[in-house]
């Protein structure tokens, strides 16, 4: 039996570095990008982020033709994949 994804917008995988600020609190850190949609994206992180937070994400582009991605996203999940990493399911709020 083959598992059909039912997302409404096809995710690229991307390997790429992530910029993450807490917006309550500024807070930032990094984190690597491991895919992208039009309306979420999911990013690896070394501290927990509890659910329903509010962050702003700065991913640089590597190409002069493609702009960085800069957005304001609100955490859907924060699960623990291995020992002080945690993967972090985002719905994009805003594009900035």
């Amino acid at each position: 039996m083959l598992h059909e994804d039912k997302r409404r917008f096809m995710r690229m995988m991307v390997n790429a570095q992530a910029r993450l600020t807490l917006l309550e609190s500024g807070l930032t850190f990094e984190g690597k990008c491991h895919d992208l949609s039009a309306t979420g994206l999911s990013i690896e992180v070394t501290e927990p982020v509890e659910a329903n937070t509010m962050i702003e994400i700065h991913i640089d582009s590597t190409s002069d033709a493609i702009p960085p991605l800069n957005a304001h996203a609100n955490v859907v999940r924060c699960a623990q994949e291995q020992e002080g990493q945690f993967m972090l399911g985002l719905e994009i709020i805003e594009f900035n």
